[in-house]
Order: structure tokens, then sequence, then C-alpha cells
């Protein structure tokens, strides 16, 4: 059995990490996709969101499961479960617990390349290498050369690090956070669902609104 991971902080999901996790996927063909929010991100203090409502809006990857591009997709609220028992989460130790919940699955974890030109500096990046393949996408046009260089450095064999062609949606988290606040919908980039959540929970929002 092969199991896609696909973290991040997700604060909040858009539609470029779905149309990634679709490349991905397409990529490996998996049998079953596990989409797992942050809780305490080693290289983030905090999140904007609550971990409840990241988990919530991660929901939206389902529509994935609906289009037929993953046969089986389950949202974990682990990495956050985590976060409210105090303690600080590693990606290392979030796929020694899928290792042990799925024994007989060769695990694979899919990421954006910027996440690939730093992951020489993640918490036992070797260890991550030998748990899982690396499914990478490309954030943006151009990159490729760079990411292929990279992965020769990190993994000689050629093996343990593989490219997803993706169209890339240049969008992030971040810009479409103070966008929210400026009081702008975003409703280009974020799904229906993600829209709800926001809305009904205030989230995003200027200080003092």
């Amino acid at each position: 059995m092969r199991l896609l991971l696909y973290g991040g902080t997700f604060d909040p999901p858009h539609n470029g990490h779905l149309n990634n996790l679709r490349a991905a996927a397409a990529r490996v063909r998996p049998d079953r996709v596990v989409v797992m929010p942050a809780g305490l991100s080693p290289f983030k203090q905090s999140t904007a969101a609550p971990g409840s409502a990241r988990v919530e809006m991660c929901a939206c990857f389902r529509a994935l499961e609906a289009e037929g591009a993953v046969p089986a997709l389950c949202v974990s609220g682990w990495e956050v479960e985590q976060a409210a028992l105090g303690r600080r989460n590693y990606t290392v130790l979030t796929l020694e617990m899928l290792a042990r919940t799925y024994p007989e699955a060769e695990l694979y974890m899919a990421m954006g390349s910027d996440m690939l030109l730093s992951f020489d500096s993640w918490h036992r990046w070797q260890e991550i290498l030998r748990l899982a393949h690396l499914v990478v996408t490309s954030r943006n046009t151009g990159d490729i050369p760079a990411l292929q260089a990279k992965a020769e450095r990190l993994d000689p064999g050629g093996s343990r690090v593989l490219f997803a062609p993706v169209t890339a949606l240049p969008m992030a988290s971040s810009d479409i956070r103070a966008r929210l606040a400026g009081g702008e919908s975003c409703e280009n980039e974020l799904p229906a669902l993600v829209q709800r959540v926001i809305a009904r929970e205030g989230l995003y929002r200027a200080k003092g609104d």
C-alpha cells in the first residue's frame, strides 16, 4: 500500500495546496492520502487560526476524492493534538507514527519546492528520507534546475526524491491572510468550505475589526 502524507500549516488552505496535492497524487498513485495540518511548527512560533479551525478547513481536500484525483483521503488532527499536549512536533515524528500505524505501507510525503531547498535544515532529515519518499511539486515556474541540483545532493542514489509535474499556481497563505485582513474575499484562491469557516469564525480580520 502506498500512503501519501501532505502536511503544512494550512493557515488557510487554498487552491494552490489542492493543486499541488493533486499533482503529487498523480505522480505516485497512492492508495491512501493523509492531510495533516501542523500543530506547532518548528519553523513558526504560532498560527493565525487555531488548530481546530485549520483541521476543519482542511476538509476542503476531500474534493479531490470526489473528483477521483485520490482514492481515499482523510484529514488527521494528530499534530494539532500533539501541540495541545504541549509537544513541539517534527515531521520525522509524524512519519514514525504513520509507520507504526500502517506498518505495511510505503510512505510518501508531498512538499513544495521551497521546502526541498531548505530540507537539510530539518530535524533528522536523513531519517525522514529513510522513512519516506519525497514528492516535490514546484510552486514557482523556472525553479527546476535548482531543485534538481538540491535533490542530487540530498539523494545521490536518486530513489528517494521524486518530482511531480504541476502547472504552478503562485499563491501563498501569508498573502491571502493579508488580503483578507484588508477586506478582500479571496474567493478565487479559497475553496468555498474554507471561505465559510473563515466567515463563521471571523478569522484573519485586521486587529480592531
